[in-house]
């Protein structure tokens, strides 16, 4: 065995962290975590592309530990996932294995046996990047942000949806509207009183039949999905629930855009973040509002994974005053896909008339812009332009203070 491999161990038992460390060090690299961050569990997984990972079970909370392996399982299905316990009950160990765990081992029982467990199961399961790779969950989560509660993100995410659906006849898209009250899911009366609460309540429901059955089409190709969720729906164990529920629908559809609700927000990236495939931060052209919005990505950058696409919208902006788009990227950090004029009289006819930008009766500035947006948003990944320094230099001063 190469000395170089490594074996995730994801327990907030000391007790077993010591136990383990003794037993394998020699023989592996063990890289251990909390139960309690599954971005942290999954992104340590897939940073370390490790081949095996040991979740130990809590006895005091064994359905996180479950929760634990499924997600872990449904995020890299190829990874070996085998648990720890310090009693062996018959019922845990059927359920883990239901979950994705393929053996079960008993805390402190012989160090030499617990090595030649683990080694044997490694061969066992020889497992390439490749295949690991193949395994790996799409490419097609997009998260739209605000740095502040004032953006309205709806619109936007909306109308990405349709524009989606539009340009992929042959796709399925699912838009959710994390901010959706009673039928109202985005500016859009929908007929769905399924929402992303009842697939919480079985994070295992979601199937192509419940969806044929449960989410009637918007238009053909596009679904909607009311996702208002509150504290006590998410945190802790619940985020991994969430995450079973999102990387299952991710299987069921082409592409995924969510309209992330700044309240739950936090949330939403700790459980998803790591196979999110597009964050769009979108801002108003205000200077408290680049400094949030750096300050949110910062947060958020460990909980993202490698190949997540982080960009800029700026909503409500003139050209003709400052900031511009290139002072807003070099403030936060990251690419600016373009900017979106205000257009209110054209914005209340599409959200009061129920209808997609796109059907509107006569061009406008807005749906012009929104086009352009479009094509940097679908096209290659753009690095930061150069700073601007035409205009506007005591606000320049003001963008660069923290």
């Amino acid at each position: 065995m190469d000395h170089q491999d490594i074996i995730v161990c994801i327990t907030d038992d000391l007790g077993i962290r010591v136990w383990l460390e003794r037993a394998l060090q020699d023989a592996w690299r063990l890289e251990c975590v909390g139960n309690a961050d599954l971005s942290r569990v999954v992104n340590l997984v897939e940073a370390t592309r490790a081949r095996l990972a040991i979740v130990a079970i809590d006895e005091n909370a064994p359905e996180r530990s479950l929760r634990t392996i499924e997600a872990v399982h449904r995020a890299h299905p190829s990874l070996v996932v085998i648990t720890v316990a310090r009693r062996l009950n018959q019922e845990y160990l059927l359920r883990s294995m239901r979950a994705g765990a393929r053996d079960c081992l008993l805390a402190d029982s012989d160090a030499e046996e617990l090595r030649a467990q683990v080694n044997d199961l490694l061969y066992r399961e020889q497992v390439s990047p490749e295949s690991r790779q193949r395994d790996a969950l799409p490419h097609n989560l997009t998260l739209v942000a605000p740095a502040d509660p004032t953006v309205d993100t709806r619109f936007l995410t909306q109308n990405l949806a349709f524009a989606l659906n539009r340009d992929n006849p042959d796709q399925r898209i699912l838009a959710i509207d994390t901010a959706a009250e009673g039928r109202n899911v985005f500016y859009l009366e929908v007929n769905n009183r399924f929402t992303l609460k009842n697939f919480l309540a079985n994070a295992n429901a979601a199937d192509e039949t419940l969806i044929e059955t449960a989410l009637e089409e918007y238009r053909e190709g596009l679904r909607l999905l009311g996702g208002q969720l509150d504290d006590s729906d998410l945190g802790g164990d619940r985020n991994a629930d969430l995450f079973i529920v999102i990387s299952q629908l991710m299987h069921l559809f082409d592409h995924i855009v969510v309209n992330v609700d700044p309240a739950v927000a936090d949330h939403w990236i700790g459980a998803v973040g790591p196979h999110t495939s597009t964050l769009v931060m979108t801002l108003h052209p205000i200077v408290y509002q680049a400094h949030r919005a750096r300050r949110q990505i910062e947060r958020w950058r460990s909980s993202l994974g490698t190949a997540c696409r982080q960009v800029l919208v700026a909503d409500g902006a003139d050209g003709k005053v400052s900031p511009t788009l290139t002072q807003l990227e070099e403030t936060i950090g990251i690419e600016a896909l373009g900017a979106l004029p205000l257009d209110w009289n054209n914005r209340l006819l599409t959200i009061n008339a129920g209808i997609p930008l796109h059907r509107l009766p006569r061009k406008n500035a807005y749906a012009r812009q929104f086009e352009h947006l479009l094509k940097r948003f679908n096209g290659p990944q753009n690095h930061t332009g150069e700073p601007s320094t035409t205009r506007g230099t005591g606000l320049l001063q003001r963008l660069r203070l923290a």
